[in-house]
């Protein structure tokens, strides 16, 4: 177990390619596709806000009876990701 690691390790700092450039250019585009995506659904974010601005009801409780969450419920910050590209 040692003596893979170690070669692992020997095999990173001599700077030996382990991700192809075709395999890297697919996994950019996965992931540029995946932040598109959190951006049309932040959009929907701005068309729930304006739905419930006139609701009766508290814009949380509502949220909760629906079972909605914003990334900021969960603790997630998509910024940090999309200054990765």
């Amino acid at each position: 177990m040692v003596d893979e690691m170690e070669k692992k390790l020997i095999k990173l700092w001599k700077g030996v390619t382990l991700v192809s450039p075709e395999d890297r250019l697919a996994i950019e585009g996965l992931y540029s596709e995946a932040l598109n995506q959190r951006r049309r659904r932040k959009r929907i974010r701005d068309v729930w806000d304006a739905i419930t601005e006139n609701s009766p009801k508290n814009p949380k409780e509502f949220k909760e009876e629906l079972g909605v969450e914003y990334d900021e419920d969960v603790g997630v910050n998509f910024q940090s990701f999309a200054d990765l590209i």
